[in-house]
């Protein structure tokens, strides 16, 4: 099963490698949106919105909000800010792990942290797709086939 969250951030950015409107100073209302897969645990949930919410805020919203994004990247395009955001929660099972003492988390999950059980927590919940908006019709997608490609 998909389990997705959406999040707003505003931040500022010029690109250094474009040439038009956009190599300067300006603004957006990112809209990001995580989507996480895994099986539906005892307790009813694939991961609770809370806990992928502190994940989402805690390692890129409040790094990224009201910020100049240049500060971040040399040429912070939509496709380099969405990748960033991939592999900064591309490992899920560590990030849940700083979690496992959230009552919310499934117990199956906290059993796959410690190590126990048979098959990996990647299994039970991973990352499967962020999708970064930059417009309100203007978005870029990650996602493990983008990965796959550049790899080959």
């Amino acid at each position: 099963m998909l389990v997705s969250k959406e999040f707003t951030f505003d931040a500022a950015h010029f690109l250094t490698k474009y040439h038009g409107k956009c190599e300067h100073l300006h603004g957006h209302t990112y809209r990001l949106r995580v989507t996480v897969e895994g099986e539906i645990q005892a307790n009813g949930l694939v991961i609770d919105f809370v806990i992928l919410k502190k994940i989402v805020r805690d390692r890129i919203i409040e790094k990224f909000d009201h910020r100049s994004l240049n500060d971040y990247f040399d040429n912070p395009t939509a496709e380099i800010v969405c990748e960033y955001i991939w592999n900064e929660l591309k490992n899920l099972p560590e990030l849940l792990r700083a979690e496992s003492e959230n009552p919310n988390l499934p117990e199956e999950i906290k059993r796959l942290l410690k190590g126990e059980g048979e098959k990996e927590v990647g299994s039970a919940v991973e990352l499967k797709e962020v999708i970064l908006w930059e417009t309100a019709d203007s978005f870029v997608t990650c996602n493990n086939a983008h990965f796959s490609r550049a790899r080959n």
